[in-house]
């Protein structure tokens, strides 16, 4: 086997892929910790973050977070993919992504949670819907009305199953959907209620075009924002960088 530029290639016969996608991992690991000893004298002018990320983080901590990074490091840049909760553990377990940002993900023994912020779900409305002027209100009390909610894959819609599974109620949404904003818009127009953190529509409760209404279920209380890493990796200095910055930024937004 000769490495061929970023490559492993055999120069002999054939060898099993899964040794060659393994030889390809271990090079890009050299790789990786080349750049962040260089990086690291370099005084981190520059480096390249790949995020997968919930959309619901998105609009009003994420985007903050990566401005006020490049404010101080303008030479590293960034890559996001945004999706469901489960691909983005799987984009970390499977080195596609640097950092993930999911929504009370389950465990798995490849990934690390570098730190997580408490982030509990609100039932989220129209100001003159009919449950918008109550204090607080319960899961089962939201399901008297239309609901959107999340596809399964979504850290929300696990929570939401779950709470479905304790109160043995039947969930019927109006509206199931893979789009937060499509979401956060079912509820901006009195059609109904759906299920966020009160970060998700920071803008929405600022501008007064919703209102979110503590829930009582304790499971739906202590939803939580992940922050991960894969676990025994050593982290480009870019990486780890930005990892601290988010930690010190993401909890101040809420």
């Amino acid at each position: 086997v000769a490495l061929v530029g970023h490559r492993a290639v055999c120069t002999a016969g054939i060898l099993d892929p899964v040794l060659i996608r393994g030889i390809d991992a271990f090079c890009g690991q050299i790789r990786e910790r080349v750049a962040a000893e260089i990086d690291d004298v370099k005084g981190l002018r520059r480096g390249h973050v790949r995020i997968a990320s919930v959309e619901g983080v998105v609009a009003n901590g994420l985007t903050h977070a990566l401005a006020t990074f490049r404010q101080r490091f303008n030479g590293v840049n960034f890559s996001l993919n945004v999706t469901g909760t489960e691909a983005v553990v799987a984009a970390v377990r499977d080195g596609e992504a640097d950092i993930g940002i999911a929504f009370t993900a389950n465990p798995d023994p490849a990934v690390r949670c570098a730190f997580r912020v408490r982030d509990p779900l609100f039932a989220i409305m129209a100001p003159d819907f009919a449950l918008a002027k109550q204090k607080r209100v319960s899961f089962s009390d939201t399901l008297n009305y239309p609901v959107a909610i999340p596809q399964k894959g979504f850290g929300l819609r696990t929570l939401l199953d779950a709470c479905c599974r304790r109160t043995q109620l039947p969930l019927r949404p109006a509206l199931e959907t893979n789009s937060i904003e499509a979401m956060r818009g079912f509820a901006r127009s009195g059609n109904g209620i759906t299920y966020l953190p009160r970060l998700t529509v920071k803008r929405e409760l600022e501008a007064g075009l919703v209102v979110a209404v503590p829930l009582t279920d304790r499971e739906l209380q202590q939803a939580t924002i992940d922050v991960c890493v894969l676990e025994g990796r050593t982290l480009p200095s870019a990486v780890e960088s930005f990892l601290k910055h988010l930690q010190a930024v993401l909890p101040e937004l809420h």
